[in-house]
């Protein structure tokens, strides 16, 4: 992606399997078919009833299947506050309502048959921008990426839903694509990267402030999700950020 301006197209995606990252943000609106799509916290499959924006600089995985067709909005960092990408980071997974449905309508029409980058489609952004940020994320998953590293009842979290616990844990896997555990495990991990890779704070340190009393239960988690230990997975992000080019 290149300019100051959104850029809006029409797109299809293959089966194979891509993991990447980029510097500037995507609103993704299917059209027809699926896509698989993981970040840091979900883990979806995408049909035409429902939409994904990805915040910038955050890694995913993707695949679609069979005949797709995906509205795809690149969007420049100028066009979005940090602290809003800081507050959804992994991500806003939300179902197509009535506004999303005619925001994809509009979108869809100043698109037509081919990649558009026009003032428009900016406006039209702002007004989805606005509700992403209000509908954003909901209370429990909001506290839970608050408060991550202290015990969560799941009682507790079911309450700031309003729901008894056996449909709220259905809902949240259904929100997120993973169990309240799961995801708190994500969470927990995401952070503990980032202690990992811009700190020197000690393994031990390091879990006790993502939640772990002990050491063992951070390595256990890393040793699961990222096939090695916390150590080995701090030397490695040093020694990409020593290579890894400057973007911007």
């Amino acid at each position: 992606m290149q300019g100051t301006h959104i850029l809006a197209e029409c797109r299809t995606y293959s089966n194979t399997i891509y993991t990447h990252v980029h510097a500037f943000a995507q609103l993704i609106l299917p059209l027809q078919g699926m896509m698989s799509l993981e970040t840091e916290l979900y883990q979806l499959e995408l049909n035409d009833q429902q939409l994904f924006f990805l915040p910038p600089n955050c890694p995913h995985t993707f695949y679609a299947r069979n005949h797709n067709q995906f509205l795809v909005l690149d969007v420049p960092p100028h066009l979005y506050l940090a602290e809003d990408m800081t507050r959804i980071d992994g991500g806003v997974y939300q179902r197509l309502d009535e506004r999303w449905a005619a925001l994809r309508f509009l979108m869809l029409t100043e698109v037509g048959d081919k990649s558009a980058a026009t003032q428009p489609l900016t406006h039209l952004f702002h007004y989805a921008y606005r509700l992403l940020v209000t509908d954003a994320t909901p209370r429990s998953i909001r506290y839970l990426q608050e408060h991550f590293h202290e015990p969560v009842p799941l009682q507790e979290l079911a309450a700031l839903e309003g729901y008894n616990l056996t449909y709220y844990c259905v809902w949240f896997k259904k929100i997120t694509g993973l169990t309240p555990h799961a995801y708190l495990q994500k969470l927990r991990l995401s952070q503990a990267k980032n202690l990992l890779s811009q700190t020197d704070l000690s393994i031990l340190q390091i879990a006790q402030q993502v939640g772990y009393e002990q050491q063992a239960s951070l390595t256990r988690l890393f040793q699961i999700h990222e096939k090695m230990a916390p150590s080995t997975y701090r030397q490695k992000s040093r020694n990409s950020a020593k290579t890894w080019p400057k973007i911007g």
